[in-house]
């Protein structure tokens, strides 16, 4: 009878010891979480990222304008080479009209 009494005496310490050590890892984990200061660091960098869509929206807004002028700009060159082959045929004609 006492063997008994001394092992639930054992298990209830073993048990008493064991939520000691779990609350004790529980504060320990707290502590170095904020010694570290992650959170904040982790804050500063979802903030930081967040910040770039706006540039990345701007710069592809940028873009596209960019591919517009791009477009303009090569009409405007095409309209330019065909004035061009023809001014050779104009200044042949006022060549014979000079004559």
């Amino acid at each position: 009878m006492a063997s008994a009494s001394w092992n639930r005496e054992t298990k209830a310490r073993l048990n008493e010891k064991i939520g000691v050590t779990i609350n004790d890892l529980g504060s320990l984990t707290r502590q170095v979480i904020r010694g570290s200061k992650s959170s904040e660091l982790l804050a500063q960098a979802a903030k930081n990222f967040a910040s770039q869509e706006n540039y990345i929206h701007h710069s592809a807004e940028t873009l596209k304008k960019m591919d517009h002028i791009k477009s303009q700009l090569e009409f405007q060159q095409s309209a330019i080479e065909r004035s061009m082959s023809n001014l050779d045929d104009v200044q042949d004609e006022l060549k014979t009209i000079r004559r």
